[in-house]
């Protein structure tokens, strides 16, 4: 993965509709020489931490409180701190004199809703806005917003109708953006359609009036054609019946024999999975690993496919039963459109080895790179990484980690140096211990009172016996090597004041984990870790596309906040929380 990206990760917004559409966020000094927020600012890409955004607010003048509140709200939201958030947008709400104040705090009310999943309350409140009154910034963000709300809508329900106004909302957003971004968001309404079988597209090609979107209809009709020279020929049609649409620029590449995708990227086509598609789903589900590895991944793959209300035709391959190189050549003969894992590393490098060319998501770093070939990192090395991302954007300068003398441990430490070098030009200090029993000695001459932070990658039972050696005061992180799922346990108690970095899904309570609990009731954290990564791949494999085109995008998971990385690495972006001796504080 690309460790640089990791540190900019907890700085840069992971705001899902962070198209960076260069929107103008200049700033204007005010009488007293501060410098004053605008409205353009406030509904800019966020670029600072949630603390500097509180600094921004309490240091604003009355003319820049209105939109520094809007920041700092957008700042809470994106981090989880949903009650923060929820009291700044009553008080923009108690506060908004003029009518554009009231619905931009109606906007930020919607975002807070979005991110709580609650979709149909989003909604209902961006409904309230007049969007024509809205000035360009605002409306860009918001034509983004409520498009992203109703595709989360018509996921959850499946109705034509949802999808159709996302995509109205995306028309009514290229009039805003520059000439590069109206690019982006006119193939954005194009995979948006391309979720429609052929038959309800040909339907609302008919119904439509507006010839804009005709247009967008049109060309994902002859988008779907197999034939490379119909296609050809459907593109010189259509160019002769829509002027000037958003999309002939890739309709004209089509019609001199190239394809759109080398339109979309410089890179081989991007094939996100779609309703219909025959899907693999690869995993050890006899055998030794079936119980901890198979089994949570199956039922992590089956939930998110009746979330989703699929209608893909999927088939499991046991690993066990298959070695990889039949399950591919079973796979190439079959009309498989797309592949779900393996987990196992042995089994993630055969398939690389095996030269198949069919998208794939697997759940381990692969030996070599692959086009299409996406992996989520569960591993040690990314476990430190986040942690020296979260350490150095806390300001911290002198880290020391500490981890055992094996080769999980060595993993995380050089997980850690490797981002830490890239953002300070030099390695934190690594000191080990090989027997957790004599740890103290272990530690005497590691010069733990000149830290300012302490990064343990160790388990819960581990970082216990090793705490009484560190300084009182030192900020101490741990990442989820060092968390049992355990709420409110003696480990937990003891571990009080350290800041833990896990998946949001172990970390809070739903009815879904209640549901995973209820089903494999002796589940450890390592296979809820499993279900989560497993349930979100099925939602990531259907924006693959999306994400792949433009890399600030986020898909909001239950793993975390996941974008496409570097060598085609899924990027998840933990939770962070402060235990305590009741409960976790976000």
């Amino acid at each position: 993965m690309s460790r640089h990206s990791l540190t900019r990760k907890l700085k840069v917004s992971a705001l899902a509709l962070a198209l960076s559409l260069t929107i103008s966020a200049c700033s204007v000094t005010s009488d007293s020489g501060s410098q004053a927020i605008t409205t353009a600012m406030a509904f800019s890409q966020l670029t600072m931490s949630q603390a500097e955004y509180q600094k921004m607010l309490a240091e604003a003048d009355k003319d820049s409180r209105f939109p520094a509140m809007i920041l700092l709200a957008r700042s809470a939201i994106v981090a989880r701190d949903y009650q923060t958030a929820a009291g700044l947008i009553a008080n923009m709400q108690a506060e908004a004199i003029t009518p554009m104040q009231r619905d931009e705090s109606t906007i930020i009310e919607g975002l807070l809703y979005m991110h709580q999943a609650k979709n149909t309350d989003a909604l209902f409140a961006l409904n309230k806005i007049n969007a024509t009154a809205l000035s360009k910034p605002v409306a860009s963000f918001y034509y983004q917003l409520i498009s992203n709300v109703e595709l989360n809508l018509y996921n959850e329900s499946r109705r034509v109708t949802h999808l159709l106004k996302a995509v109205e909302h995306k028309n009514a957003l290229l009039s805003l953006v520059t000439p590069d971004a109206r690019k982006t968001v006119a193939m954005q309404i194009v995979s948006n359609l391309q979720q429609l079988p052929a038959s309800e597209l040909t339907v609302q090609l008919n119904k439509n009036t507006d010839q804009n979107i005709k247009g967008f209809i049109d060309y994902a009709l002859l988008d779907s054609s197999k034939s490379p020279r119909l296609k050809q020929q459907l593109a010189r049609t259509w160019l002769g019946n829509y002027d000037d649409h958003p999309l002939a620029f890739a309709v004209k590449k089509i019609a001199e024999g190239r394809s759109v995708e080398a339109v979309e990227t410089d890179d081989e086509t991007i094939v996100s999975l779609k309703e219909g598609d025959r899907l693999a789903v690869l995993l050890p589900l006899t055998g030794r690993f079936a119980a901890s590895v198979g089994e949570p991944a199956r039922l992590g793959i089956v939930a998110a496919l009746q979330d989703r209300n699929s209608k893909l035709k999927v088939t499991f391959y046991d690993t066990n039963r298959m070695t990889i190189a039949e399950i591919a050549s079973a796979l190439g003969q079959n009309g498989t459109n797309f592949i779900i894992g393996p987990i196992l590393k042995p089994e993630v490098d055969a398939l690389i080895e095996s030269n198949i060319k069919l998208p794939t998501v697997v759940f381990n770093q692969p030996a070599s790179e692959r086009a299409q070939f996406y992996f989520f990192n569960l591993g040690p090395d990314y476990e430190g990484a986040l942690a020296a991302s979260k350490i150095y954007h806390d300001g911290h300068t002198r880290p020391v980690v500490i981890a055992p003398e094996t080769t999980r441990g060595q993993r995380a430490i050089g997980g850690f140096n490797e981002v830490w070098q890239k953002a300070s030009s030099s390695a934190a200090v690594a000191c080990r211990f090989q027997d957790i029993n004599n740890v103290r000695a272990a530690l005497t001459t590691c010069p733990l009172n000149n830290a300012d932070s302490i990064y343990i990658n160790a388990t819960a039972s581990e970082v216990i016996k090793v705490r009484p050696s560190l300084p009182d005061n030192t900020p101490l992180y741990l990442t989820d090597r060092s968390y049992m799922g355990l709420n409110h346990s003696a480990s937990e108690v003891a571990l009080a004041g350290a800041w833990l970095g896990d998946m949001p899904w172990l970390l809070t309570d739903s009815a879904l984990k209640s549901d995973l609990m209820a089903t494999l009731p002796e589940a450890d954290s390592q296979v809820q870790r499993i279900f989560a990564a497993a349930y979100d791949s099925i939602n990531l494999s259907f924006n693959l596309n999306k994400l792949s085109r433009d890399k600030n995008d986020v898909l909001h998971g239950i793993s975390g906040d996941l974008q496409l990385g570097d060598k085609n690495m899924i990027e998840m972006a933990p939770m962070w929380v402060q235990l305590s001796t009741s409960r976790p504080v976000q």
